[in-house]
């Protein structure tokens, strides 16, 4: 089942739909106009590239909301981008 990305820590009041989370046995994947681009397995965090700059605030959004916290963007993927 998918739910909606809430908009916690970014300044937006909703991401309108445009962010979905699936959960799964083991895991949680988020999606960005309907495409997969990050996910926590085994409590790593995944990024499956570098998108828009509002993907980019879904992705820090989901990582944030999942006890993930990076300096910058930059950063973040640095340590999480699929290599």
């Amino acid at each position: 089942m998918m739910t909606e990305l809430q908009a916690i820590y970014d300044a937006r009041k909703s991401f309108y739909g445009k962010a979905m989370v699936r959960e799964y046995d083991g895991g949680l994947e988020l999606y960005s106009y309907d495409h997969l681009v990050a996910e926590i397995k085994d409590r790593k965090p995944i990024l499956y590239g570098k998108y828009s700059q509002t993907t980019t605030r879904h992705q820090k959004e989901f990582l944030l909301q999942n006890g993930f916290s990076f300096k910058d963007n930059k950063t973040m993927f640095a340590e999480c981008l699929e290599k």
